[in-house]
């Protein structure tokens, strides 16, 4: 009979406890940013994102061709497809995104490899 009184008085006690930890949240990771080099190759209608091939980001990923949501869709207005263009590839916990996005000199050789090289070059 006693544990029967105890349980309601442990609930009581307890109850609020829990209560207070369901509202906290993990913290957020923070976001993980690599400097990239690339080839700028289009911007999608929208203007929300771009396509380009990359060089490989060590440990990271290998070079690719892939799109990029980007922080500023004003950016891409002066980029013309084939520009070498260096760029912050920020990851996040929703995606991968670019920003600081700068158009480098025409000469700059990008480490790809051979079956990216002609990617968004003039043929």
């Amino acid at each position: 009979m006693k544990h029967k009184r105890l349980l309601p008085l442990l609930l009581i006690a307890v109850l609020p406890f829990s209560f207070a930890s369901c509202g906290e949240e993990e913290p957020a990771a923070a976001d993980e940013v690599y400097e990239v080099r690339g080839r700028y190759l289009s911007t999608d209608l929208r203007g929300e994102s771009i396509s380009v091939v990359h060089e490989t980001i060590p440990d990271v990923m290998n070079a690719m061709r892939m799109s990029l949501r980007i922080d500023d869709p004003t950016v891409p207005e002066g980029l013309q497809t084939g520009d070498v263009i260096r760029f912050d590839m920020v990851r996040t916990q929703e995606g991968w995104y670019a920003r600081n996005i700068e158009v480098l000199p025409p000469e700059t050789e990008l480490d790809l490899p051979e079956n990216l090289r002609d990617v968004g070059l003039a043929q």
